[in-house]
């Protein structure tokens, strides 16, 4: 994985120097001439917004009681139901694991003489599909089967695609780049010859989050309902260079 990261940039930055510097997106660029060597030097971003192709969604079951033995019996209970319930609904194993598991004792913190008052069990899985039209649906199943929290419905990218945008946002980092520094150059009556430098500030992905829903349970109607709707927005790859020309 480290090895393939690395052939990536390489790739790109030799797409941008083979632009003589595709790189950058920025503001402000700024003239300088250090020992008769004239420079422009721009930083920029490269921005890709699309459709996601994977979600993820925290699926979790809590019970209380004042023995802590009936709280997780309770609980694995439910929980052994909700897993059931989306193996039949075609949520297979390897896209499901457990992603937080918690025990602790129920206090009253206004009164804190009368000591512990039971405990709580809090047991969650996350859900990742590729099919976005099944979230609903699969957030019902695993109500109607005794979840009775929902939390971090997130949109995002596989990691095949997340790779291609990122290399993606990165080429658009570089044609930002050589636009503006041909800008600067035309004004300041120069002419790029060549790249000095080359630095990748980031790569970053902004997934689309869409909240959680605590006690959900509590509002479920029958299944006979409509599925919960939840509609995705775009993710977000962005990417962002610094580079330094070499003019006459």
């Amino acid at each position: 994985m480290k090895k393939l990261g690395t052939i990536s940039v390489i790739v790109i930055l030799t797409v941008c120097l083979a632009a003589v510097g595709c790189l950058g997106t920025s503001s402000e660029g700024d003239a300088a001439n250090a020992a008769g060597n004239t420079t422009i030097a721009v930083s920029g971003m490269g921005l890709i917004e699309v459709a996601p192709n994977k979600v993820t969604v925290n699926l979790g079951v809590e019970t209380q009681s004042e023995n802590v033995s009936d709280a997780l019996a309770q609980n694995a209970a439910k929980m052994d139901a909700v897993i059931a319930a989306l193996e039949a609904a075609g949520v297979s194993k390897e896209d499901r694991e457990t992603s937080y598991f918690r025990i602790f004792p129920v206090t009253d913190y206004e009164r804190p003489g009368e000591g512990i008052l039971g405990y709580r069990v809090t047991n969650e899985i996350t859900v990742e599909l590729r099919d976005l039209a099944k979230v609903g649906p699969v957030i019902d199943t695993a109500i109607y089967a005794g979840a009775n929290t929902v939390n971090q419905v997130v949109f995002g990218l596989t990691e095949e695609r997340e790779r291609d945008l990122r290399q993606q946002a990165l080429t658009e980092a570089c044609v930002d780049a050589r636009a503006k520094a041909d800008a600067l150059a035309s004004g300041l009556d120069l002419k790029i010859v060549g790249v000095a430098t080359v630095n990748e500030m980031g790569v970053y992905t902004y997934p689309y989050r869409a909240g959680g829903y605590d006690e959900y349970a509590k509002y479920a109607a029958a299944p006979t309902v409509a599925p919960t709707p939840i509609e995705p927005q775009d993710v977000t790859v962005s990417a962002s260079i610094q580079v330094e020309y070499r003019c006459l």
